[in-house]
């Protein structure tokens, strides 16, 4: 759990650190593009933190019971399905509804 929760932090900082670095880089872009960028940036890296903290407790709970059904996943995911073969994984942040088809998936809008 603690693993997870530092990877997420240190995804954030990173994000984070990376706008900052935009922000005060010169170039043609104008400041607001910069800032859209880098907050688009920060909201993919995150969510892709939420999806792959959960991805490595699925990969586990099947290397060790052959299946991923009864992962136990932590909020705000939601595991919709799971087998022995496939899952699907749901997050929700605010009105954004994204999901995960996996093993081996990206992220996508919308439900499973």
């Amino acid at each position: 759990m603690s693993a997870r929760l530092s990877l997420t932090v240190g995804l954030t900082i990173a994000a984070l650190a990376l706008v900052g670095w935009r922000m005060v880089l010169p170039g043609t872009e104008s400041a607001s593009d910069s800032v859209s960028d880098g907050a688009t940036t920060l909201i993919s890296t995150t969510t892709r933190a939420a999806f792959t903290g959960a991805e490595a407790s699925l990969a586990a709970q099947h290397t060790v019971g052959g299946t991923f059904a009864g992962t136990p996943v932590q909020p705000p995911l939601v595991l919709v399905r799971a087998d022995a073969a496939s899952y699907c994984l749901q997050l929700t942040q605010g009105v954004v509804l994204q999901h995960l088809a996996g093993p081996g998936g990206t992220p996508q809008p919308g439900a499973c």
